[in-house]
């Protein structure tokens, strides 16, 4: 896993360890408020996340990170995403979720914008990606305030909630 342990005035980042994954699950099976981010739509059990969590660990180009409150040092968040071997001027988020009750904050932003300095100032990373659902609104709104623009629209790419879904593949130039 890349480690990407970064901070800023409001939020920090710490690679997660696996005496983390009980609190990720409870959010993980938040599906309905998470499904969208995390692409899981009925809840799983910890054997299954401490498996996808060993994907992402032995992998050096992925980061699987907490977003920490800097002045609680508690953990109201995770951050996921790679950067592409084929590109080396490529990353992509594959997901953000911040807790409901710090959600409205401006915690999800400030990690946001962590991450694209750190891209901008300390790596090769010149296009930040993502794939965010069509039907998704609010996370369509957010990546837009974000400056995030739409690239392309796949139809019918995922199944979530027992129908197919259009995505739509979103871009920022750093």
């Amino acid at each position: 896993m890349f480690s990407l342990n970064i901070c800023n005035d409001t939020v920090f980042f710490e690679d997660i360890k696996i005496e983390h994954l009980p609190l990720i699950l409870k959010w993980y099976n938040k599906v309905d408020d998470f499904r969208f981010a995390t692409g899981i739509d009925n809840p799983i059990s910890l054997d299954v996340l401490t498996r996808k969590y060993a994907e992402v660990a032995i992998c050096s180009n992925e980061f699987f990170v907490g977003v920490y409150l800097c002045k609680e040092k508690k953990m109201i968040g995770i951050l996921k995403g790679r950067f592409e071997y084929e590109n080396k001027q490529s990353a992509w988020i594959s997901s953000i979720v911040i807790d409901p009750q710090h959600q409205k904050k401006g915690y999800g932003s400030a990690a946001v914008s962590l991450l694209i300095s750190f891209l901008k100032e300390k790596s090769n990373i010149r296009n930040v990606y993502l794939a965010v659902i069509e039907e998704n609104i609010q996370g369509r709104s957010f990546w837009n305030k974000h400056h995030f623009i739409e690239l392309r629209r796949i139809e019918n790419h995922l199944k979530l909630q027992n129908r197919q879904q259009n995505v739509l593949i979103m871009q920022k130039s750093i």
